[in-house]
């Protein structure tokens, strides 16, 4: 969900090359006499926030505070956006208190910052209860704020309270929008409820509040993820009848669901097919069409892909890419060229990650080199990365009596920070399809 959520005080804003450069600026705005007006100190606080100097941006407001200059409804609002933004939602509360002290009536804006805050730091009930609390004392709530709970809850695995919250909104007078709607069809879809979800899709078309692409995109990957590719494509086509284009997030949706059913050539048809009609694959696209070609044997097809990544202009491989690589590559026993590619990472701005290193240790290992195994686990833990649990049971399985009671390797198998949900073998996949790195 993505809209503005700010509302600008005025046109007259000022920018810095830097954030030392805006306080130094304030520091002689302080010095002045007589000083310049709050706005001018509010237009200074929004740059920093602009900035994202959170900290920097606070600090100024508690020293407009100290020297007198008086806060206006703007400039609490900046501070509590900082609070929020800090992670400090505890202290967002001061800031309504504030308000109320200097008779400033707090708005939307104010709000729906210190709902936004508490739901991104897990509070999605507090943010309820504070919405039910100010509804009582006579304050409507906008659609925003209602709209920001209703994701909190969904994404909590709490849709059925979202769906709650929707019937409620209609009877205060607050009429959803499609963003109210595209998190509970979100929140439902990742439930496995897709009937419920498409009734919503059916119940919000008829109140004539239009779909727009992202909510036809989650509809794709639901239907995608559950199989049934013919069901997204029946997607696809009211989406198109629509008016709306599918774009990158569309099609990955239906390639990865081509390639969950083992239809590869249908998903490197559909590759092709954007390629050639102007709307050019992602990395994401390329992750998912490669992982699968490896998984499948399909060595030099992966091959090509990966080349045709690397040449194209406008994208770069990202870590996950080379993971893909370097795992396919291993498994059909090309450690060497495998290990060439990891260390072409660095050189690439594609630092490795956890996950690299694992996947090329997987390799020596299966391979029979425990000597350079280890060298890459002194290189790893170095590095501060942990050992997934395949390694683990590799380095057990695998090296011999006399290595396993190498420093560096005991180091591993009896430090803290295993972390038994990287198990990169399995992980690949998942990765591919959501875009992670």
């Amino acid at each position: 969900m993505t809209r503005n959520s700010t509302t600008p005080m005025t046109s007259n804003s000022v920018t810095f090359a830097s954030v030392d450069d805006a306080l130094d600026s304030f520091n002689r705005m302080l010095q002045m006499n007589p000083r310049p007006s709050g706005v001018k100190f509010g237009q200074l606080v929004s740059s920093l926030v602009r900035m994202k100097a959170f900290q920097a941006a606070f600090y100024a407001s508690k020293r407009m505070e100290l020297a007198g200059v008086p806060h206006d409804r703007y400039t609490l609002g900046l501070m509590l956006r900082c609070f929020c933004k800090l992670g400090r939602v505890d202290f967002g509360y001061s800031v309504l208190s504030k308000a109320q002290k200097l008779g400033i009536q707090f708005d939307d804006v104010m709000l729906s910052t210190l709902i936004d805050g508490l739901c991104k730091v897990g509070k999605v009930i507090e943010a309820a209860r504070l919405v039910h609390k100010i509804r009582i004392l006579g304050y409507q709530p906008d659609v925003f704020t209602y709209t920001i709970i209703i994701d909190g809850l969904c994404k909590a695995g709490q849709t059925s309270a979202g769906l709650e919250l929707l019937k409620n909104m209609k009877e205060f007078g607050c009429q959803p929008d499609v963003f109210a709607y595209n998190s509970l069809i979100y929140g439902l879809c990742i439930s496995s409820r897709i009937n419920e979800a498409m009734e919503l899709f059916n119940k919000m078309v008829d109140k004539k509040i239009m779909p727009d692409t992202f909510t036809y995109n989650i509809l794709v990957d639901a239907f995608c993820k559950e199989g049934n590719v013919l069901g997204a494509k029946v997607i696809l086509k009211m989406m198109i009848q629509r008016g709306l284009l599918p774009d990158n997030v569309t099609y990955n949706s239906l390639m990865n669901g081509y390639c969950l059913r083992n239809e590869l050539d249908k998903a490197r048809k559909l590759f092709d097919f954007i390629d050639n009609r102007g709307c050019k694959p992602d990395v994401v696209g390329y992750n998912i069409l490669m992982d699968r070609l490896w998984k499948a044997g399909r060595e030099k097809e992966a091959r090509e892909i990966f080349s045709r990544l690397s040449r194209d202009n406008c994208l770069q491989p990202n870590i996950l890419t080379y993971n893909i690589a370097i795992n396919g590559l291993c498994h059909h026993g090309f450690v060497d060229e495998a290990y060439d590619l990891f260390r072409k990472m660095e050189a690439n701005s594609c630092l490795p990650d956890s996950s690299s290193y694992n996947v090329i240790i997987h390799g020596f290992l299966h391979h029979k080199d425990p000597l350079e195994a280890i060298n890459l686990i002194h290189e790893m833990v170095s590095k501060g990365f942990s050992a997934d649990l395949t390694t683990m049971s590799l380095l057990i399985e695998l090296l011999p009596k006399n290595q396993l009671d190498h420093p560096i390797v005991q180091k591993l198998l009896n430090g803290p920070n295993i972390k038994s949900h990287e198990i990169v073998s399995s992980d690949l996949s998942a990765a591919a399809t959501q875009g992670t790195c």
